[in-house]
């Protein structure tokens, strides 16, 4: 018998039984709609603070019916009763008498669970309302206890009819009956009775199915927020390595390097800042919702193990809309987030990834056109040098190509785009020409100069193979086959759908959808692989118009983006805005090309910076 006491005692523990208000065992508790429970007193007690409003102290959750109107949890009190029992019981003290209080108690009442004397024991069974008790004497019920027949599975009479116990189910109310109820306020036909326990058994197998739905989300929800826990730590981790590569460089230079050191840690600081307080809230929101759905499964689940068939009825309303409105909660997926990287350079000059303006090596001068070769490398139209440059993904210079005295001027790029046959097209504006060379430089051809005057941005069509070109002062884009023989033209110098006013940079997805950056319209405008005008849009998601768009490029999922003005914009492949790449904290001034890596980063041409900048979604 003391191996079950223990086990019980300590299987329920008295925090379950215990008020999260006043921290004490439940004194007529009541349970709200989201099945917590709490002393009625304390409700009342805590609707008066809150200004006369119920709310669960727990979830918060608002709670419209009195607290008169609320359900008594029959399930804590019979347990809270049986647990105090077994404590009392598993004492060396002998109990006393409950009437009395005077003698030792020689009885104990199953039905009602009262001590009693020898001589009391005769007054409970002469009360009218006790006389179908059933009395044991203490030794024979602490054997019958022992074999667990006497747990929490005691009657429970109608709060209308004090002496009957509770044996039926009204399936037309939802409420556990007594005897009396079925002829008094629950009469047939109008009602429909039940065995209770046929009833309990029933709905067992539902809510053990319906837990086992919350338990996939309670699941759901911890892994949504070890994500999220994760995420704040990959910031953490993520910025601290960044301040080593600060550091490691600033010992190599003098004041002035230290002095930019703490400007760059005070940056990286800033940047991480607003990540860390989003996944903060994100965590303190899923470890709510994570207690709320732990403490609501375990009460279910005891109440299912434990509960006698009036206890599991008793909610089961609230049970059912509780668990529904658990199980429909929507998991938030975990934070993204902008990696802040920092990247060695050999100037003190601009705060930037790659390049200042220079014509040293690698440096870069009026910057426009950018792409991404086979090798993971920068491929950028460094226009102020009058060469294309090539670096690799971590900054460092790799080689040019120049042209020198190939042509009647001065080679001076706008823009690159590489063939699937690793050839590079280059738009050159001042010999009004497109040139074509292999991966190392080497000139292989030239050609547009009979129609083309003012080329601009260049891309190549990856379902047909063509060479678009964009005339900036015309309005025109010429198409090319890659050999250099001229198909046509499509768009025409104004601001009405498919006129274009100041054609910068295009690019083109893998539909053959031709988007181009139509400068002076202010807008991004969409032809098909027919030459047709298709939809065009500019807006930004903060209620502002596009502000001059230079760049477009498209990733390998079609989505596009856009510089304009100060931002980079990303949008669907139909023009929907979905999020800003840059912040205010990472001002552009005036980016123009854009290019997607292949492992998602986005770098931009800062243009008025002279370099390139590279960003996390």
């Amino acid at each position: 018998m003391a191996a079950s006491k223990k086990s019980l005692l300590n299987e329920i523990g008295e925090d379950f039984l215990s008020c999260s208000i006043c921290l004490e065992f439940f004194k007529n508790p009541k349970v709200l709609p989201c099945l917590h429970t709490f002393c009625e007193q304390c409700l009342v007690t805590f609707k008066a603070k809150s200004e006369g409003d119920l709310k669960c102290a727990t979830c918060r959750i608002q709670c419209d019916t009195s607290i008169q109107e609320l359900k008594s949890n029959f399930f804590l009190t019979s347990l809270l009763d049986t647990f105090q029992r077994l404590r009392q019981l598993s004492t060396d003290h002998p109990p006393m008498c409950k009437i009395c209080k005077k003698k030792t108690a020689t009885h104990r009442c199953v039905d009602c669970h009262q001590f009693s004397c020898d001589v009391c024991v005769k007054i409970h069974e002469h009360v009218p309302p006790l006389r179908g008790h059933q009395v044991l004497k203490i030794d024979k019920y602490r054997e019958i206890e022992s074999k667990g027949h006497l747990t929490v599975q005691s009657k429970v009479f109608c709060s209308d009819h004090k002496d009957s116990n509770l044996e039926f189910y009204c399936d037309t109310c939802q409420v556990p009956v007594c005897l009396k109820c079925t002829i008094v306020n629950h009469r047939g036909p109008e009602h429909v009775h039940r065995d209770l326990q046929v009833v309990a058994e029933e709905y067992k197998t539902q809510v053990r199915e319906m837990l086992e739905k919350l338990k996939v989300k309670e699941k759901q929800a911890d892994e949504g927020k070890a994500a999220t826990e994760s995420a704040r730590e990959e910031i953490r981790n993520q910025c601290g390595a960044e301040k080593k590569k600060v550091r490691r460089r600033a010992k190599e230079l003098i004041e002035r390097v230290k002095r930019e050191e703490k400007m760059l840690i005070d940056d990286l600081d800033e940047r991480a800042k607003s990540g860390l307080k989003e996944a903060a809230i994100n965590i303190d929101e899923m470890d709510f919702h994570h207690g709320n759905i732990v403490s609501t499964h375990h009460y279910l689940q005891t109440l299912v193990h434990l509960g006698n068939a009036v206890h599991l009825l008793s909610t089961r309303t609230e049970t059912n809309k509780q668990i529904m409105q658990m199980v429909a909660m929507e998991i938030k997926p975990p934070i993204s987030h902008e990696i802040n990287e920092f990247q060695p350079r050999s100037d003190l000059g601009a705060n930037t990834l790659l390049g200042v303006q220079t014509v040293g090596k690698g440096q870069l001068k009026d910057p426009l056109g950018l792409t991404i070769n086979k090798h993971g490398d920068f491929v950028t139209a460094d226009r102020g040098n009058r060469r294309v440059v090539i670096h690799d993904r971590d900054g460092n210079y790799k080689e040019s190509f120049e042209f020198t005295d190939q042509f009647a001027k001065q080679f001076t790029p706008s823009d690159v785009a590489i063939s699937d046959d690793n050839e590079y097209f280059m738009t050159d504006d001042n010999n009004k020409q497109i040139v074509v060379s292999d991966e190392n430089g080497k000139l292989i051809r030239k050609f547009g100069s009979s129609e083309i005057d003012d080329p601009y941005g260049i891309a190549i069509n990856p379902v047909t193979n063509n060479v678009y070109v964009s005339e900036y002062s015309k309005g025109y884009i010429r198409k090319y086959t890659q050999g250099g023989r001229y198909i046509n033209s499509l768009g025409i110098q104004g601001d009405k759908q498919g006129e274009l006013n100041g054609p910068c940079i295009l690019a083109i997805n893998s539909k053959g959808m031709v988007y181009v950056a139509d400068f002076n319209n202010l807008r991004i405008q969409v032809f098909n692989s027919d030459d047709q005008f298709m939809f065009e849009f500019s807006t930004t998601g903060d209620n502002y118009t596009m502000e001059y768009p230079v760049g477009v490029a498209i990733d390998k999922n079609d989505y596009v983006y856009v510089s304009s003005r100060h931002k980079v914009t990303k949008y669907d492949s139909y023009g929907q805005f979905i999020c800003r790449i840059n912040c205010d904290n990472n001002r552009l001034s005036k980016p123009s090309g854009v290019a997607v890596c292949s492992d998602g980063k986005i770098a931009v041409v800062d243009w008025e910076n002279y370099c390139i900048k590279v960003f996390v979604e």
